[in-house]
């Protein structure tokens, strides 16, 4: 399914693990982007992900490390790509689990040399907590609603003692419940009175939840290398925290990463979160669909830009010169004609928005369409609507010059 890339508010969307697969995006070995990704990843992690990934050493995948390298280095080259080649920068991206980490690197909150050692380091401390678990595993919780599902976790736990937690809501009625497996056995009769059904996942670990509490202490000890992100981020996209379902702070990273490890991931609210912010288009960066088939159970009004499957034709189309020139003018007029301003009771403000309306409209009915002027134009009006407004568009500013130096490629 194709969905025309307009104007619309965008997300990408970031599957965790799961979602890996031999010669995943095998299509992309061609550009530069995702070859240098696969060897910076490997370079810093001492896995060899080209060999992992399209080699020899394919049944490395299973290894939950190496699966996590390999999708952050796959998806963040893809995004990279799509931000390079075709212009296309999302209003907002988000990530399912691990996905947060990709997430953060293709929005500019990191970058993929501190995302990856966020990710190697992260994946051996969780890796080392789980084992002291017997049989610590995720379960999906089936056709039972999920406020439900939460509520009979707490009840479990404080009126029979079980240890079980809720570590995911990622539908209506599907939910995911962590614990050791014998305490997930006591757990199951409650819900198989409800007429639900639950299914292992075979994660290897009571993931998100307060068990990985040990993990989330190691981990805090060892995070010095984070930047200062007050001052040293860059965004160019809105991040959707996916434990608080809400946009996530770039000077506060630090936070969210620790909270990461021991709440649930709030995907159902997350989605509900875009949306309400005004996002109808999402593409799944990922090897398969998995995020599609949530998205869909949400009934929200977000349809897909393509499927996961298409990702490759779907980066050719859009990487023609003629599409990303188009991209960048409809930006430009979303911002000149669409976009809401604020209250501006400067007259000589005022004036400067009308002139450039009119330097842009005759820039536009030429036949070249002088991309540089209406892009300083564009640019210049967005300074004047920040300071009216006494608010931050740094962000649309960046978006802005990536869709027009994406346009001004000529190949």
């Amino acid at each position: 399914m194709r969905t025309a890339m307009d104007s619309a508010k965008t997300v990408f969307l970031f599957p965790g693990v799961g979602a890996q697969q031999p010669n995943m995006f095998a299509e992309f070995l061609i550009y530069p982007e995702y070859r240098e990704c696969l060897e910076e990843v490997s370079e810093i992690s001492q896995v060899n992900l080209h060999e992992v990934i399209h080699g020899e050493r394919r049944s490395d995948l299973k290894q939950v490390r190496i699966a996590q390298l390999a999708l952050t280095a796959t998806t963040v080259a893809i995004a990279d790509i799509l931000r390079k080649h075709c212009g296309l920068v999302p209003d907002f991206v988000m990530g399912h689990s691990l996905g947060q980490y990709p997430a953060l690197c293709a929005a500019g909150y990191l970058d993929l040399a501190t995302v990856t050692k966020v990710v190697s380091l992260r994946s051996e401390i969780v890796e080392a907590c789980a084992r002291q678990f017997d049989q610590g595993e995720m379960c999906w919780v089936l056709h039972v609603p999920a406020e439900v599902v939460a509520q009979e976790v707490e009840k479990a736990r404080r009126d029979e003692g079980v240890e079980i937690y809720l570590s995911a809501v990622d539908a209506f009625d599907q939910a995911t419940v962590s614990g050791e497996m014998a305490q997930i056995r006591r757990f199951a009769p409650r819900m198989e009175a409800l007429g639900g059904l639950l299914y292992p996942l075979r994660i290897g670990g009571p993931f998100h939840s307060p068990l990985m509490a040990d993990a989330r202490a190691q981990l805090e000890s060892k995070l010095d290398f984070l930047p200062d992100c007050a001052t040293s981020s860059q965004p160019i996209s809105r991040l959707v925290c996916n434990v608080s379902a809400a946009e996530a702070p770039a000077a506060d990273l630090r936070t969210s990463i620790l909270h990461h490890l021991i709440a649930p991931v709030q995907w159902l609210r997350s989605l509900q979160y875009v949306a309400q912010n005004g996002v109808t288009r999402y593409l799944e960066i990922s090897p398969k669909a998995v995020l599609s088939y949530l998205n869909q159970r949400a009934n929200l009004p977000i349809e897909p830009v393509c499927e996961p499957h298409d990702l490759f034709s779907f980066a050719q189309e859009m990487s023609a010169p003629e599409r990303r020139h188009e991209r960048f003018l409809q930006r430009c007029c979303y911002h000149l004609y669409s976009a809401k301003l604020p209250p501006i009771e400067d007259a000589a403000a005022l004036e400067q928005l009308r002139r450039i309306r009119t330097e842009v409209k005759e820039a536009l009915s030429t036949e070249r369409k002088e991309t540089a002027v209406i892009h300083a134009r564009t640019q210049q009006w967005l300074s004047i609507v920040e300071d009216a407004g006494a608010r931050s568009l740094a962000i649309d500013r960046r978006r802005l010059q990536n869709l027009f130096e994406a346009a001004e490629q000529r190949v």
